[in-house]
């Protein structure tokens, strides 16, 4: 049986390969020189090559719009992809807390902050930031060192920078207790409104060494219904 043509493969014309092939025996019955020869078989090659055998431009426009259509799929899929790992990753800075105090509850949100700081002379350690929810205390927003101590008592001011937006002064104050190096906050929800839809908040802070330390937090993965009310109005009785 003979086998059907394949369209898809590129094929000589008859009537060219048939003209040069002539020539070529021809030229070897007359007994041409082998320099004549090799001219005639050069142009059977021209020939074949150049009998029609070019992809048309319209396949070539649809194939190179196919490879452009699944590059751009690919990015997509890859931006996609780094946004959703992304994403995770700020999500996971976080820590909430959920446990009994006193009466009632404590509720916690925590984020270390992505700098280290040396706030003793001793070496740089990461600054706790800390927003909680105290049955019998309130709303409370503060940073929590490791070593050293803030500058702050009775009270001082913080510098605080959302973004790239200006900086802003709030009020502070240590509170006198030995239980953690904590330094409050005045406007907790001040502070916590300035996370909403945030991507880093940067607070420049006195410290006991000498000068002022700057921490700085990764807070766009704030899963803020962990806290409840903390996006209500400011004013209530439990704002600290």
């Amino acid at each position: 049986m003979r086998a059907r043509r394949d369209p898809s493969v590129c094929q000589p014309r008859s009537d060219a390969t048939w003209v040069v092939s002539s020539s070529t025996i021809a030229a070897v019955a007359e007994g041409a020189s082998v320099r004549l020869i090799v001219i005639a078989y050069i142009m059977l090659v021209a020939a074949v090559g150049s009998s029609g055998c070019a992809e048309p431009a319209s396949d070539v426009a649809a194939r190179q719009a196919k490879a452009a259509a699944e590059d751009a799929a690919n990015r997509k899929a890859q931006a996609e992809a780094e946004a959703t790992a992304e994403t995770a990753r700020l999500a996971s800075l976080w820590t909430y807390s959920d446990v009994p105090a006193g009466k009632g509850r404590q509720i916690a949100a925590t984020l270390k902050s992505t700098n280290d700081v040396d706030t003793d002379g001793q070496g740089a350690r990461s600054v706790l930031l800390v927003f909680r929810d105290h049955s019998a205390w309130g709303r409370s927003s503060y940073l929590v060192l490791t070593a050293g101590d803030f500058k702050c008592v009775p009270r001082c001011t913080v510098s605080v920078k959302v973004d790239g937006a200006a900086a802003k002064t709030m009020a502070a104050h240590r509170p006198k207790t030995d239980e953690a190096i904590a330094m409050f906050i005045d406007d907790a929800r001040a502070l916590w409104r300035a996370t909403a839809g945030a991507k880093r908040l940067s607070i420049e802070f006195p410290i006991k060494a000498g000068g002022t330390r700057t921490a700085t937090y990764d807070v766009g993965g704030l899963d803020r219904s962990k806290m409840p009310g903390w996006d209500a109005p400011a004013g209530t009785d439990r704002d600290r």
